[in-house]
């Protein structure tokens, strides 16, 4: 994993852990590497991906069994809500971009769902042109 210099590298390790729960790269209930293991994969100190672990363990996204380790809640909603924060901010950061450029509302919404359309169509599921020149 490269990291960037704009957010702090525990986050950063939460943010790749969020996404493997929502990817379903780590399931419900499954026990997530050790601390070790991902100082390892990830080359940082050990504190730094405790630190990471433990803000997940208060955003309950994930659960410390004494012993056994680290595992991924079984909680539905919050994984659906980690989910849907993901969503937005994601959302929030492509609409602020666009604002920026001083880009409508309206073309925004426009040249997603022709985005969305050439996607489709890339993947065989239709055959339509793409008519935003963004």
């Amino acid at each position: 994993m490269k990291f960037t210099d704009d957010v702090p590298i525990y986050r950063q390790i939460e943010q790749y852990i969020a996404g493997e729960i929502i990817s379903g790269r780590f399931h419900s209930g499954q026990q997530v590497p050790s601390v070790r293991q991902l100082a390892l994969q990830f080359s940082v100190n050990t504190n730094t991906v405790q630190r990471a672990l433990r803000e997940m363990i208060i955003k309950n996204i994930l659960e410390s069994r004494r012993g056994l380790g680290n595992f991924v809640t079984s909680d539905p909603t919050i994984i659906e809500d980690l989910r849907q924060n993901l969503i937005n901010k994601s959302l929030l950061a492509m609409y602020k971009q666009l604002h920026a450029l001083n880009i409508s509302d309206v073309e925004i919404k426009g040249c997603l769902d022709d985005f969305l359309e050439k996607r489709r169509s890339e993947d065989g599921k239709h055959d339509r042109t793409e008519k935003c020149l963004l």
